[in-house]
């Protein structure tokens, strides 16, 4: 088999069976007079089987160039790694992509091999007089996440019962039950799928950190190398463990790429990573409260301000003005000429997926999000956001779901899990803070410092205010675009396809029109 998808034309896949030969191959396009890379192939790689380590081997010594290496890629799966360490894992913004299994659409009822799906103490580093206390506590929550997960369905049920429960599609039309024949159980099927998802969305906040989770990696070598900084760096015995597993399987695919995490250089920077972790002059000066608001907004232009800077800067690009010739004839114009420009450039979107165009970047805000560790989750994963966050803690509060907060058995068992919770982060945390992570549900606080550009903010508040977003990210969205409407007026136009309607069962039309697919095929 050849190693590329055709010989005689410009345009070509590169299928040479390594990865590792593929990076070098396209490394070479830089330094390389031959104009065809194929004959290049041809003349150095193609008979030399190490022809590609001996490559980088050699650019890092002779030009300490990181860049090639993310030419070189591996898809990666991690299995049975806990919440705690996912997290940080997913911290990388460019070069790596993830999927992880969800807690919105996945239940957590099962055991695997007669045990829950929380990890092991001794791999998670608990203290040795708490892993008693932590299996009996993470077997009790997993127990009573069965039992809401039953209250909640049995409660969406009889509050929302299928007879009397109206269909719409994504585009509006509504779909009559008994209107046609046999669509009955397309309807049921939809009906049952969205109760399951509203009932997972709600018992999701009593999960532990603890629990497992699976990720699925794609990315290239310079980013794993980062990544494998921030697992040897984190003080987390788990990811500890990580690093040397994940290390070992990234030297089967380019060694010589990997290898500069631990090389004089690489190892100096670690103890550079660890030092900068670890210097908190400040430590102990300021006491953990409960925040007062969910939302606070912290930073942002001066409406005018905003407004002169994204019109200039998009009149930058379409005009022969320099920017600040531009900024200033802009600033020269009345109030109502410059929103009758923004509102047109608003206007030329007929969907949330027609993105705002890069002008809108250069406004920017910064955020104190108040919300649970699940729906940080999800905001995470958002990787144009800058994220700072504290570790895990009991100590910021925590939230009641909506369904589970009217439920009086149900929530008076949910509140005394959370006290639990907190009683033994407390202890645990007294002797190690790191370990005592694991004993956080997703419900508890975690309190993140957010800075966005305005395009990103129209982005997540549109997508995340959808009727099949969960529902604390949903009310996050609209907090968020409330705060900046009151900041930015002239810019409250920017957010058209902000979903302001509240359902219970959100999932319902994309479940329905999910069920009319499947039966269409």
């Amino acid at each position: 088999m050849d190693s590329f998808s055709n010989r005689d034309k410009d345009v070509f896949l590169i299928t040479c069976e390594k990865m590792i030969d593929r990076g070098a191959l396209m490394s070479r396009y830089s330094r390389t007079r031959e104009l065809d890379i194929r004959t290049l192939w041809d003349k150095e790689f193609a008979q030399v089987p190490d022809r590609a380590e001996k490559f980088y081997e050699r650019v890092f010594l002779e030009y300490g160039d990181e860049s090639v290496a993310e030419l070189a890629t591996a898809q990666v799966g991690i299995q049975n790694v806990s919440n705690v360490l996912s997290k940080i894992i997913e911290e990388s913004r460019i070069g790596l992509s993830y999927l992880e299994k969800s807690s919105r659409y996945v239940s957590y009822r099962e055991k695997r091999n007669g045990k829950y799906l929380f990890i092991d103490p001794k791999r998670a580093g608990i203290p040795s007089k708490f892993q008693e206390r932590y299996e009996e506590f993470n077997n009790r929550i997993f127990e009573l996440y069965g039992e809401i997960f039953t209250g909640v369905s049995d409660y969406i049920h009889e509050k929302n019962p299928f007879e009397s429960t109206r269909f719409f599609l994504p585009n509006g039309k509504e779909v009559k039950l008994g209107e046609r024949e046999g669509e009955e159980d397309v309807l049921k099927k939809a009906y049952e799928s969205s109760v399951r998802s509203r009932a997972l969305d709600e018992t999701r906040l009593i999960l532990p950190a603890s629990t497992l989770t699976n990720i699925g990696m794609s990315g290239n070598a310079r980013a794993f190398s980062h990544l494998l900084e921030r697992l040897k760096t984190s003080g987390l015995k788990e990811a500890g463990e990580l690093y040397s597993e994940l290390m070992a399987e990234l030297k089967l695919v380019f060694p010589k790429l990997i290898e500069n995490v631990e090389n004089p250089h690489g190892l100096e920077n670690l103890d550079y990573l660890t030092k900068l972790k670890n210097y908190a002059p400040l430590e102990g000066e300021f006491v953990a409260s409960i925040p007062r608001q969910k939302i606070e907004l912290l930073s942002y232009d001066n409406d005018e301000v905003a407004l002169d800077k994204i019109l200039a800067s998009y009149h930058f690009e379409r005009t022969d003005g320099d920017y600040e010739t531009v900024y200033r004839h802009i600033g020269g114009l009345t109030k109502q000429r410059k929103v009758e420009m923004l509102d047109k450039i608003l206007s030329l979107r007929t969907n949330r997926r027609n993105k705002l165009d890069r002008s809108f970047e250069h406004v920017h805000y910064t955020f104190q999000v108040n919300t649970n560790f699940g729906a940080f989750r999800d905001l995470q994963r958002h990787r144009s956001l800058t994220i700072q966050r504290k570790k895990l803690s009991t100590a910021h509060g925590y939230d009641i779901p909506p369904i589970i907060s009217v439920i009086e058995g149900l929530s008076k068992r949910y509140v005394e899990a959370v006290t639990e919770s907190n009683e033994l982060y407390k202890q645990v945390s007294s002797i190690d803070p790191k370990s005592a992570q694991y004993f956080v549900l997703f419900a508890h606080i975690q309190p993140v410092l957010i800075t966005l550009n305005l395009r990103e903010l129209v982005y997540l508040t549109e997508l995340r205010s959808t009727p099949q977003a969960h529902f604390d990210l949903r009310q996050i969205s609209r907090d968020m675009v409330r705060l900046v409407r009151q900041a930015n007026p002239s810019l409250s136009r920017a957010f058209i396809f902000l979903n302001e309607k509240e359902e219970e069962l959100g999932r319902l039309s994309a479940e329905l029109r999910k069920e009319i697919k499947l039966k269409n095929q």
